[in-house]
């Protein structure tokens, strides 16, 4: 029984691995192609193939999911066609049996996922972005054609050219009321981040520009400098501005949450990404649960080509239909996690129905 255990979890996690390479490869080469069209200045071929390389990781927690799915139909599937799962099934070993052992590489995956994701990914992921960005920089300093808006509370923020050592160039706030009415607007040349102690934390704003608006008029005050007091680091506008929500870690997108829920801001799109991280080993394990649905039903008979591609369609059908509840939940206003949520339950029931019917 050890034996058929071993073989049935050892042929998986080839066929999977084999998923995982082939599927890297290939997004790989597609994100090269794409960061061709972007080169210029200090962006080169060799910066975008280091960018690339960069972006292995994050390819690598996006694809298990279908990785596993693919593997899973491709191992099992081999073993139907030779007969081998006909005579465990004879040697009175149940579906439910072999279901598990074909779970295990899954798990295996799902764990190593969720260390790069949450230990490794992020740090890569945002000191590739940021080389990027300064490097398709004349100056190298991250900055777009219309630089980058930010807000906290009712303070609208404005900042034209971020760089990662904790200085901003160009700083603009514009200060609202309750009726929404601008008060008193500050621009600033540049801000410097001093960070003195753990309790002490804060910008040094240099060539200081205030006017105040009011109904006696305009007064325009000018300082040398003024410290700007927040909870915005550097960190935070780095990863702001360059790192998407499902690049960043649990804990990241936790405090991402709380700190916008804090200032009163729409945090719909961070608590999506974080309940795709969160829910991916759900979602990984519901796919493959489908496959081996596939594999003692409909597809029993089926060549290696269908069976792969019947994993690529169910994969993409899958996706499609995460992306479009994703932004469905923020326009229509229902939670986040029933958008994530919804698919990998729908796929979970069907993989048990199927599995139930063949026996």
């Amino acid at each position: 029984m050890k034996r058929i255990n071993y073989y049935v979890v050892s042929t998986i996690s080839a066929t999977m691995a084999l998923a995982i390479v082939g599927l890297v490869g290939i997004l790989s080469v597609f994100s090269l192609l794409d960061q061709i069209e972007d080169l210029k200045n200090n962006y080169t071929i060799f910066a975008a193939m280091l960018f690339v390389l960069y972006s292995v990781p994050s390819i690598f927690c996006d694809v298990i999911p279908y990785a596993a799915l693919i593997g899973c139909l491709a191992g099992l599937g081999m073993m139907a066609s030779s007969s081998e799962l006909i005579v465990m099934r004879a040697a009175g070993i149940s579906t439910w049996v072999i279901c598990w052992n074909a779970m295990k590489p899954a798990l295996f995956l799902v764990v190593v996922s969720l260390y790069v994701g949450e230990y490794i990914l992020p740090s890569i992921e945002k000191s590739a972005r940021v080389e990027r960005e300064q490097a398709m920089s004349s100056d190298g300093k991250m900055s777009t054609e219309f630089g980058f808006w930010y807000r906290e509370a009712s303070i609208y923020m404005h900042f034209g050219e971020v760089t990662q050592s904790g200085v901003i160039n160009g700083v603009s706030h514009y200060f609202y009321d309750d009726n929404n009415d601008l008060t008193r607007s500050l621009f600033a040349e540049r801000a410097v981040f001093h960070d003195v102690r753990e309790t002490e934390r804060y910008w040094l704003l240099e060539g200081v520009s205030v006017t105040h608006i009011g109904s006696e008029g305009v007064q325009v005050s000018k300082f040398a400098s003024q410290r700007w007091e927040t909870d915005l680091t550097p960190e935070l506008i780095s990863t702001e501005v360059l790192v998407k929500p499902e690049k960043m870690s649990i804990a990241e997108l936790n405090a991402k949450i709380d700190y916008m829920r804090e200032q009163g801001l729409n945090s719909g799109k961070f608590e999506l990404g974080f309940w795709r991280k969160v829910l991916q080993p759900l979602a990984t394990i519901s796919l493959v649960f489908v496959a081996i649905s596939f594999v003692f039903g409909p597809l029993r008979e089926a060549t290696m080509g269908m069976r792969v591609i019947s994993g690529l369609v169910i994969g993409i059908m899958f996706k499609f239909f995460q992306d479009l509840l994703s932004p469905a939940s923020l326009v229509f206003g229902f939670e986040p996690i029933i958008a994530i949520l919804l698919p990998i339950v729908v796929c979970a029931m069907s993989g048990y129905f199927l599995l139930r019917r063949a026996g």
